[in-house]
């Protein structure tokens, strides 16, 4: 298992340009967004939601938007990752999250409401957007291991990708896109820093 992992560390990298004949099936797709759903958050809040565009219309209209980047019109499908806004402690969602805690659903809720209502709006909307990323990973790291290609993009005009998809501003915002489907060309040479540059043990 550790091999298989490893090789699909390897195999992810920002794929810059898709087969446009190659679709991913269904069911690869729905692994693909599944893994994304099922990773880790600050208290389990899952404060996220995914928009996946598969429109060909769709994905023109958003190209110049996103700096007409080729990623955008050559996937196979494009997934928006959206954080959830305004996540204080008594938002109803947050409250229906610690639902399932049952006897512990006060002492939790009061833990969340010292951790996160003393924030302002701002940190608390750049604190949700983190968790975002989380999910992010676990997308690309599923889609690697079934061997589909993807690539993260925050080049794009937020506010205008926003009004084009119709996302509701007031409780969710786009934190990145990530682009998924099959390369065309073969994955450029990677450099990354050594382990001993990066890895300090204390």
């Amino acid at each position: 298992m550790r091999n298989q992992f490893e090789e699909a560390l390897h195999f992810r990298h920002a794929c810059k340009l898709f087969d446009t004949a190659k679709k991913i099936t269904e069911e690869d797709l729905h692994f693909i967004l599944d893994a994304g759903r099922l990773a880790p958050s600050s208290f389990g809040m899952e404060g996220w939601e995914f928009r996946v565009v598969q429109s060909g219309t769709l994905k023109e209209q958003l190209k110049p938007l996103c700096w007409d980047q080729p990623q955008i019109t050559t996937c196979s499908d494009l997934v928006v990752l959206l954080s959830r806004k305004n996540m204080r402690s008594t938002n109803p969602y947050v409250v229906e999250q610690f639902r399932p805690r049952g006897e512990h659903f006060e002492r939790y809720l009061q833990v969340y409401h010292d951790f996160v209502d003393p924030r302002s709006d701002e940190e608390i909307n750049c604190w949700s957007g983190k968790q975002v990323y989380i999910a992010s990973g676990f997308i690309m790291m599923a889609a690697a291991s079934i061997e589909i290609d993807s690539c993260p993009i925050e080049g794009f005009d937020k506010e205008k990708v926003e009004a084009l998809l119709g996302i509701d501003t007031e409780n969710f915002e786009i934190q990145h896109l990530i682009a998924l489907g099959y390369r065309v060309n073969e994955q450029p040479p990677r450099h990354r820093r050594p382990f001993e540059d990066v890895v300090r043990f204390l």
